[in-house]
């Protein structure tokens, strides 16, 4: 690590309201080094940590900590934040297997006043923790810290509608750096951009900036002197038509304002700790700022890997769910006129950059919107078109109510391609999509679908727009399996594949029933158990809804023992459907063992690992079922 003159050897946060400017300077430039040096370690958040180094410094020079509370929305800028609470030491830990969070997380930390993984939940928190002050006759600030891509999200319109009945202090910094994952899109986005970018504005900002950055303390005289500024900003902004908003709303409005100018920041947020009511601060902030590469390449730098040893072979990877479905809808695209494709700003993430490029007529990015995604694709669904929303299985949760009312009540033909489903690692509880199959199975009307590999998924999706009632397909991050499409049969409205059955026998020790990818898991034990002459059958189940009833009775009354696989919750997931149709069904039950998530969220760290503690390695299974054959 590079040696440091203050980040390694003050006591923070106390330490820093004795710093003066050109200290608190330094102290930016050094974090942001050891930014650098914990992506080039261990990968994790970059860009979006380096853009916010002078505005955390300046909350924590300003305020108390954990007294006060600063509520950061998605909170996967909080890296910062948590240098500067007690978790520097271990900062090389971060989204590491029994290491520090990538986000906020209350468990881990006092200073970390609300947990968040999702976008646009900031405000509401934050508010809620005001009023709650008021009420119980407390003393603290409460500070919400949203990005301008989160006020997309309808939860933060939401939040912003009920400003105007708070009447003590409330601050909301808007950390505007034109960014989400994928630049910011959308009206919101557009207005906000209009206020940075209006040149008569600019002027008085401009101006504004030179005088803040003078005021070292905020007293009654500075503090008019400021609130006259505030007004002639105001005035300015009402004869442009610009700004205004978030006035009528109840805020009191202060910027845009440059967010790396220490001086300046410091200076609007000690005007704000003394106004009383609600106001917004405007920070304009530069994604990747510190780091030539990550302010040229935000979306590159949003996450990073850690940088290869120089001794580490290259291995040759099989390409991602995520490649495999923007490829298959492109070429789905080419050959149907009535898809397009939705997305709530994970353009990047489910694969669709190509997609967007080749078709971008029918390519919509609606923000971080997803109640609004379900609903604008029903209502397209409607009237002719076969949309397919790309979301992440832990996002699609925030659309459930959507999916039911909107979509599967009307039946109306949606496709959902659930990317991320199953457990995804170093993100956390927060983004493992381990609950879909569950809340979906509970949903009339509503097919659900889980392909073993790529090929399946590829034959899955024109299945899937073909078909006259809403379909949901789900399937992991990361790469296909390596024996992609060696086994291959029909895609055939709920039914299963036959995957394995070993040789010259009526019945069987053991039938795994496996749905996705576990069904190459289950492949792999049978290939283990035979060799102890155990024998067994695989079905890939293929649908969770509607099941394959026929195939689940024939070889379950064929069968010893029943072994249910499914990288979901075990709570209402498909081992709950199947064990229901058993008991219905059979005078006799064979033994049944069931392979899933338990009831409670799992951590962060590596797949592996995790899947290790839940006992969903291929090898622990099989070591698992052999045990119970041969009991």
């Amino acid at each position: 690590m590079k040696p440091t003159t203050l980040l390694d050897h003050k006591n923070f946060p106390n330490d820093l309201k004795d710093l003066s400017k050109s200290e608190l300077e330094t102290l930016a430039s050094e974090i942001r080094h050891r930014l650098l040096e914990v992506s080039d370690s261990i990968g994790g958040h970059l860009a979006s940590n380096l853009g916010v180094v002078e505005i955390t410094l300046a909350l924590h020079a300003l305020f108390d900590s954990p007294k006060d509370k600063f509520v950061f929305d998605v909170s996967h800028q909080c890296y910062v934040h948590k240098m500067l609470t007690g978790r520097l030491d271990g900062i090389f830990t971060l989204k590491q297997y029994g290491g520090l969070s990538g986000f906020a997380k209350i468990s881990e930390s006092d200073h970390d006043a609300f947990g968040a993984g999702h976008a646009s939940t900031s405000i509401s928190a934050a508010l809620g923790m005001a009023e709650a002050r008021d009420i119980l006759g407390d003393d603290f600030y409460s500070i919400a810290i949203i990005g301008d891509s989160s006020l997309s999200g309808g939860m933060a319109y939401e939040a912003i509608n009920n400003i105007a009945r708070m009447k003590k202090n409330f601050i909301c910094i808007l950390n505007d750096n034109e960014m989400g994952i994928s630049p910011s899109v959308g009206g919101m986005s557009e207005y906000i951009n209009s206020i940075r970018t209006n040149l008569l504005y600019n002027k008085v900002r401009r101006k504004t900036e030179r005088i803040m950055s003078k005021i070292p303390k905020i007293g009654v005289p500075l503090t008019r002197k400021v609130d006259k500024i505030v007004d002639r900003l105001r005035n300015t902004l009402v004869e442009t038509k610009h700004g205004v908003m978030f006035e009528e709303f109840g805020f009191k409005y202060l910027g845009p304002l440059d967010g790396h100018n220490i001086s300046v920041v410091m200076a609007a947020l000690r005007f704000a700790k003394s106004y009383d009511g609600p106001i917004l601060l405007h920070f304009i902030t530069k994604k990747g700022k510190g780091l030539e590469a990550a302010e040229a390449d935000p979306i590159k730098y949003h996450g990073t890997s850690p940088k290869p040893k120089e001794s580490t072979p290259k291995s040759k990877k099989q390409p991602s769910f995520s490649q495999i479905f923007g490829e298959a809808s492109a070429k789905l695209c080419r050959e149907r006129a009535d898809v397009c494709m939705i997305t709530p700003a994970m353009r990047e993430g489910s694969g669709l950059v190509e997609f967007e490029k080749e078709f971008p007529d029918r390519y919509f990015d609606v923000g971080i919107a997803e109640e609004h995604a379900v609903t604008f694709a029903a209502g397209q669904a409607r009237v002719g078109l076969r949309p397919i929303l790309a979301i992440y299985s832990t996002f699609l949760q925030r659309g459930f109510d959507q999916l039911i009312h909107d979509v599967c009540l009307q039946k109306l033909p949606v496709v959902f391609a659930l990317d991320r489903a199953g457990i995804v690692g170093a993100d956390g509880p927060t983004h493992h999509g381990v609950f879909d199959i569950a809340y979906q199975l509970l949903i009339p009307n509503l097919i659900v679908m889980a392909p073993k590999d790529g090929k399946e998924l590829q034959d899955m999706l024109p299945w899937s727009v073909n078909q006259d009632l809403p379909v949901s397909i789900r399937y992991p991050r990361g790469g296909a399996h390596a024996l992609d499409g060696s086994i291959h049969s029909h895609i055939e409205l709920g039914k299963s594949e036959i995957m394995f059955k070993s040789e010259n026998t009526s019945s069987y020790d053991v039938c795994i029933f496996a749905l996705g990818t576990m069904a190459w898991d289950a492949y792999t034990i049978a290939q283990n158990l035979v060799k102890d002459n155990i024998s067994v059958a695989v079905v890939n189940l293929r649908f969770a809804k509607p099941l394959d009833e026929e195939t689940v009775l024939q070889y379950a009354k064929l069968s010893k023992q029943v072994v249910i696989m499914e990288e979901g919750c075990e709570t209402g997931g498909i081992n709950s459907t199947i064990i229901q149709l058993l008991v219905k069904n059979l005078n006799t039950l064979p033994r049944i063992q069931t392979f899933a998530i338990p009831d409670e969220f799992v951590e962060h760290g590596s797949v592996d690992k995790l899947k290790s503690d839940i006992g969903l390695l291929p090898d622990q299974m099989e070591a698992s079922i052999k045990t119970k054959v041969l009991a």
